[in-house]
């Protein structure tokens, strides 16, 4: 399930996605697609997809469908706190006194101050997160990936292929988790993954330095360890995954792609003598801790992250795309940033107030806290009302207007049903 794009009109501008908890929207977003509803099964969903790709807190939201829990089921998954807890468990108590006392100090510091240690200690139990995976999925966790498919037969009646990606820590490269191999004579060959749904889904959510305190290992087989694939660049998989279907022999031109996100944060650049806003982008001075600060930080956003654009470009450009589509890729992800109202002036959307925006806009991938998933839910009920925006696949870095894709949820939902 994915994440965003930027163009090169677009490189000073702060752009930062979510995931993790930020799932959910995944969730909520299918909810209100055309006949589907909370009580819409995951084998359902599926089989309308002949391939799925996930990363991150995406593949969750695919574990799931495949554990053929019914939609509501999953968004509760993501809605109870317990759950949340059992996934982002923490981690060793030497750990977690020195995350919570770097915290503390981050709160009396400047923020790229070199005693600023927030963001660069982890907190959370790589360990202890497949076995709560496991938990999350009792019937299908620990099905090898290769046979998690059986009984789907996907959209065009061939089956669903599965793709969870990752990176192998120990080899420093990208790793597919397939569930049927891909090959051709022009691309070489695709394993399958030899692994269960639940350790291809522990791989792909083991973010690290920040989040988890070790590699993502699979205790019961000799292996190799594994980060989350935002590292290895498909911290949005839509790439990955049309790259993958043109691997299995399908034309470009004929793919007809759902990219649905998990969030993103745009804030304005700020201009000469500006008061700080929430609207706007703080600038920091750089040195070896902020600078380490924003690599550890750099997989969960957007400057790595150009994936919508180049499947745009791949899939040719949208060349006899139906309208009112102009692209085979539909991008569906919430934009939490401030809109430019009549008189020039910029706000919060909806009837959002400053301290409302920037709620939800300052909160990690690792949200836990009830009022934390609770203010991620109500944006993502806006952004589903037409009332936020929509990420599209391009706009301009200043104004934020959009050059290609849609600007609302509505508007991307009419260009699914236009080119599926």
């Amino acid at each position: 399930m994915s994440k965003a794009q930027r163009g090169n009109d677009e490189l000073s501008h702060p752009f930062t996605r979510r995931g993790g908890t930020w799932a959910l929207i995944q969730v909520k977003a299918l909810m209100a697609l055309p006949n589907y509803d909370e009580n819409t099964s995951g084998h359902a969903a599926l089989n309308d997809f002949d391939l799925v790709a996930a990363n991150s807190g995406g593949s969750i939201v695919l574990g799931a469908l495949v554990e053929n829990l019914v939609l509501g089921d999953i968004l509760a998954l993501f809605e109870n706190e317990s759950q949340r807890r059992s996934i982002f468990s923490l981690a060793g108590l030497m750990d977690v006194v020195f995350h919570n006392l770097a915290e503390n100090v981050a709160r009396v510091v400047p923020q790229d101050s070199s005693l600023n240690l927030s963001g660069i200690v982890p907190k959370y139990s790589a360990k202890n997160k497949l076995s709560a995976l496991r938990g999350v999925l009792p019937t299908m966790g620990s099905v090898p990936l290769a046979q998690a498919t059986a009984g789907l037969h996907g959209h065009r009646s061939e089956g669903v292929h599965l793709l969870i990606t990752g990176l192998d820590y120990d080899l420093n490269r990208a790793v597919f988790f397939r569930s049927s191999e891909v090959s051709g004579p022009q691309w070489g060959k695709g394993q399958i993954a030899e692994v269960t749904l639940a350790e291809a889904i522990h791989a792909s959510t083991n973010a690290p330095v920040k989040y988890f305190d070790a590699p993502a290992e699979f205790t019961d087989r000799r292996g190799h360890r594994y980060w989350d694939g935002a590292i290895a660049g498909c911290n949005n998989p839509v790439l990955a995954g049309a790259a993958e279907a043109i691997g299995m022999g399908q034309d470009p031109a004929s793919l007809a792609v759902l990219s649905i996100g998990t969030g993103s944060v745009a804030l304005r650049w700020p201009e000469p003598r500006q008061d700080s806003s929430p609207y706007v982008q703080p600038i920091l001075e750089h040195g070896i801790v902020p600078d380490l600060r924003k690599v550890a930080a750099s997989i969960i956003d957007d400057p790595p992250d150009i994936a919508t654009f180049l499947a745009h470009v791949m899939t040719g450009g949208g060349k006899g795309v139906k309208r009112p589509a102009d692209s085979r890729i539909v991008r569906m992800s919430p934009l939490i940033r401030p809109v430019k109202k009549r008189d020039g002036t910029w706000s919060a959307p909806g009837s959002m107030t400053k301290a409302q925006f920037a709620y939800p806009a300052d909160l990690d991938l690792d949200a836990i806290e009830q009022r934390q998933v609770d203010a991620i839910s109500s944006y993502a009920d806006l952004w589903l009302k037409n009332m936020a925006p929509n990420q599209p696949i391009r706009m301009n870095g200043k104004t934020f207007k959009r050059e290609l894709g849609q600007s609302t949820f509505g508007n991307a939902v009419r260009a699914w049903k236009a080119i599926r």
